[in-house]
């Protein structure tokens, strides 16, 4: 997609962020902004909506060429809207909470207009009206500025599609992914082309680009955010996607909190009220962490980020201590077995006669086999010392029938009451922990590295809200692991590959609570981030996007 570029003035790298500060940003600097801190100049007269949707068009048509991000461009209804908010202000009216920000949502979400193709050619419809979140954000007085590139049927950890063709990573585009499935919506708001979006999450789908593009993002409790089945879309069956949540990116963390006040259900708000970060004091709560799954242990700068940020927290007077996961496997598997419950003809169903990129293609024949077949696979990948995936993967999939989907959401709750009663036993209130296997993986690397690890998707299976916090970067010396050596198991061996020539690329740490309990992994996050935030390999993309390796071109 070709959207025109501007030429806007160099973005300089700087600490925005006080009152003095944000009065005296340029236009050109005004991407470098939060969310909260654009509308608080909104309300104060610093600058204008209008001011603010300009200085985003620019940045858009600077990255747009090198990074892919956006699939629809709604700059002209953006200028509109941005008139008149400006026009509100100027009249006196009552303003929303995000009065005049601008925003991004991701393709697949609705916004009355535009079409939701999910990577498809065949859904060129417009939508008729908004998805619940847009509508939210819309109401609280964002601008929706474009809709941003998402994964073919939201079915993977790269973002690709027929349609828009690929969004890369903002830290290194030419190589590295931007994950997926919300990837265009991360890369965006990393590279300063918004500075709060939507996205969603049904086995990691924001934690996953947020960790890739150096960027914060919340996949709160399931239910707490409304959204609406989207039509024609049949291959997750209604078991699996009640895993899924709606949820926001942003730079800094503030921005979550914001959202989420204006996203949330009332109806959940009364029945689980919701604090602020700044009401909940971290030292009070119980912080538990683990950096392994204990089936294919993450990548060293993954593993060193969740030790660092537990000794962040504890040098502060938080305590925490070890986790123990019960039955990490028996999450995966289900999970699994969830996933690909609609088999093969789900897919066909919702892809019609489209073409299918590899990566979902590949899930599409996975799915549609037996599984007699698959389980007959697993047999012989285990003989071959193909280990993972035969073992925790293939068994699971296939095609279910109704009593095997109603056995599987009964072990779901069985396990997710049991997870909870085990918190509760080694008194632990909020978990830290990896949100991926490796940094941001090479294109097309999902292909190879078909598992990911349970880290993101544990957390869908427990409905549990969880977050990304980005806080470091890869060192040199945990790019060149070897911890494929020995190992015959192509998966380990792939996962290994993603770790060469890594150093620099952002690195996340993921932080999650009981349900419902979204403050609780924001005030966490809060913390981390004022105790991260100055430390040289703070992930830049977070602070300022002029330091990104883009804005030099």
């Amino acid at each position: 997609m070709n959207i025109p570029a501007k030429s806007p003035d160099s973005l300089v790298s700087s600490g925005i962020g006080s009152a003095e500060a944000e009065a005296n940003a340029s236009c050109a600097r005004l991407p470098e902004l939060g969310a909260a801190e654009m509308a608080r100049g909104i309300k104060a007269g610093r600058w204008t909506s209008s001011e603010l949707v300009e200085a985003h068009i620019a940045r858009i048509g600077q990255i747009q060429p090198l990074i892919g991000a956006v699939a629809a461009p709604l700059f002209e209804e953006a200028r509109r809207a941005a008139a008149e908010a400006d026009r509100r202000t100027a009249s006196g009216e009552p303003l929303g909470p995000l009065h005049g920000v601008p925003v991004s949502v991701k393709e697949s979400l609705d916004a009355a207009g535009t079409p939701s193709t999910w990577g498809l050619t065949g859904r060129a419809a417009p939508a008729s009206e908004d998805d619940p979140a847009v509508a939210a954000l819309r109401r609280a007085g964002a601008v929706v500025l474009a809709k941003t590139n998402a994964m073919q049927l939201l079915m993977g950890c790269e973002t690709v599609n027929p349609v828009y063709g690929r969004t890369s990573s903002p830290w290194n585009p030419a190589e590295r992914s931007s994950g997926g499935s919300s990837g265009g919506e991360a890369a965006l708001i990393a590279a300063g082309g918004s500075p709060l979006g939507l996205g969603t999450d049904v086995g990691g789908s924001i934690r996953t680009p947020a960790h890739f593009c150096g960027v914060h993002g919340l996949k709160p409790t399931p239910g707490r955010v409304a959204s609406r089945p989207p039509a024609g879309i049949t291959h997750v069956c209604r078991e699996a996607a009640e895993m899924a949540s709606t949820g926001p990116l942003a730079r800094k963390v503030e921005d979550l909190a914001l959202a989420m006040e204006v996203l949330a259900e009332p109806e959940t708000l009364q029945a689980h009220p919701l604090q602020r970060p700044g009401e909940i004091d971290p030292a009070r709560l119980r912080i538990g962490f683990y950096t392994s799954d204990g089936i294919l242990p993450p990548s060293p700068s993954v593993e060193r980020a969740v030790l660092d940020a537990a000794e962040a927290l504890r040098a502060r007077g938080v305590p925490v201590k070890p986790f123990r996961l019960p039955e990490p496997d028996l999450a995966l598997h289900e999970f699994y077995a969830l996933m690909s419950a609609a088999g093969a003809k789900g897919i066909a169903e919702t892809a019609g006669t489209d073409a299918l990129v590899p990566q979902v293609e590949g899930t599409r024949r996975s799915f549609g086999r037996s599984r007699t077949a698959n389980r007959l696979l697993a047999l012989l990948l285990r003989r071959m010392g193909q280990n993972i995936a035969g073992t925790h993967i293939l068994p699971y999939l296939g095609r279910k029938s109704r009593e095997e989907l109603g056995k599987a959401v009964q072990l779901r709750q069985a396990y997710r009451e049991k997870f909870a009663a085990e918190m509760e036993r080694q008194q632990v209130d909020v978990l830290l922990s990896p949100p991926f296997l490796t940094p941001a993986i090479p294109h097309d690397h999902s292909l190879a590295m078909t598992y990911e690890g349970s880290y993101a998707l544990l957390y869908n299976y427990l409905g549990m809200p969880a977050g990304v916090i980005s806080l470091s970067q890869v060192r040199a010396r945990e790019a060149a692991s070897m911890r494929a050596a020995g190992s015959r198991d192509r998966l380990v061996q792939a996962a290994a590959q993603a770790d060469l020539n890594s150093a620099g690329l952002p690195v996340g740490v993921q932080v999650a609570a009981a349900p419902w309990r979204e403050d609780r992994v924001l005030a966490v996050m809060d913390m981390l981030e004022k105790l991260f935030r100055d430390r040289p390999d703070y992930p830049a993309g977070k602070f300022a996007a002029a330091s990104l390796p883009i804005a030099n071109k």
